[in-house]
């Protein structure tokens, strides 16, 4: 099984679990650290006495080495990677989550080791509460809350800790495969791979992923600067790049085009994500075996009040490729399971159109 686009590798881990060989690839950094640390077999009770330690020392780190943490934020970070930190932290808290990753750091088992990075990054990017001085990373763009006042990095830290103590770790049965690849240029040979689900970015990028996830990445030896530029590579991200032509079917060049009358930038970048599409779905119908099945999970999104139509658009973008199109599938998708800003005043609002129902994309290749 293969996902070409893992993300949070739910695909992995669900193949994991039904025993299937898997194989994923993303360019996303914190994907790939995440993933990695979900794919992984581990014996709790390293895990809980690594996270133990983990939170004991860091503590006593922070409180008896603070000039020491404070020249090492200083010295590990660019000028903009700091400003971005003093931003959106306080600078107590700075130290205390410098203390808890100098500790991970030190760890010499790195499946433990990535663990914990999973860990520390999940007290950054979460629903509600969380370290920063933002409300709700996990679900909407960073805005700072002037008057928020952040929970501890330690109690965050322990309180992940026990809760995976308490729940246990379910092992998974057999290995799965991540790696840093890109969706457009597989690494992978002609039709060997047997089955494809995949969900792949929104279009005109209604989840900017890296808006998130940077939080968590400059804690991991990633620049800010550094970020901007891998934020370039993602599918349809809204930047000015040099990209070729295709035959486009008719039916998402005449998306483009109405998009474009009513919003030509947003109609480019509409234009941008379909081409870089096109190129990805040929890729994936190259290296399906025949008389096997690729399936994509896809979002709608509405793009200045009009429904751009992604499943559709894809669908014929896959037929063009080479694909039968077997069924579109539809599910309305709950305000409380999308990773965008959510209304509770109004079923109406704007957000509340941008993304509320998802497809289902069946391919065959005969």
């Amino acid at each position: 099984m293969l996902d070409p686009m893992a993300g949070s590798c739910t695909t992995l881990i669900e193949a994991s679990l039904l025993r299937r060989q898997s194989f994923g690839f993303d360019i996303d950094p914190l994907s790939l650290i995440i993933g990695n640390a979900k794919l992984q077999n581990y014996d709790l009770p390293s895990i809980k006495t690594e996270g133990y330690n983990v939170l004991t020392l860091g503590q006593f780190d922070f409180e008896y080495n603070h000039e020491e943490l404070l020249k090492e934020l200083n010295s590990r970070f660019s000028e903009q990677t700091r400003f971005f930190l003093d931003y959106w932290w306080f600078k107590e808290t700075q130290l205390e989550l410098l203390s808890l990753l100098r500790q991970i750091e030190k760890i010499k088992d790195f499946k433990i080791r990535d663990f914990f990075k999973l860990v520390f990054s999940s007290i950054i990017i979460t629903k509600s509460g969380g370290v920063t001085r933002s409300r709700d990373l996990a679900h909407t763009r960073p805005h700072r809350v002037e008057n928020k006042l952040p929970n501890s990095a330690f109690t965050e830290f322990g309180k992940k800790i026990n809760k995976i103590i308490e729940n246990g770790y379910s092992n998974l049965p057999t290995d799965s495969i991540l790696q840093t690849g890109n969706a457009k240029i597989l690494p992978l040979n002609d039709q060997t791979v047997d089955l494809i689900v995949t969900s792949p970015p929104y279009a005109n990028n209604a989840i900017d992923y890296m808006r998130a996830h940077k939080f968590s990445l400059v804690w991991f030896n990633y620049q800010i600067d550094e970020l901007k530029n891998t934020r370039k590579q993602y599918i349809g991200a809204e930047v000015s790049i040099q990209i070729g032509k295709t035959d486009l079917p008719e039916f998402p060049r005449q998306i483009i085009r109405t998009l474009s009358d009513l919003h030509p930038m947003k109609g480019r970048a509409l234009y941008r994500y379909y081409f870089e599409m096109h190129d990805v779905i040929k890729e994936m119908y190259r290296v399906l075996k025949p008389q096997r099945a690729c399936i994509i999970v896809i979002a709608t999104s509405i793009l200045s009040g009009f429904d751009v139509e992604t499943h559709r658009c894809l669908a014929e973008i896959g037929r063009s490729v080479g694909f039968d199109l077997v069924h579109i599938g539809e599910r309305s998708i709950h305000r409380d399971s999308r990773m965008l800003p959510t209304s509770h005043a109004s079923n109406s609002s704007q957000i509340e159109a941008r993304m509320y129902r998802e497809y289902v994309i069946g391919f065959w290749k005969e």
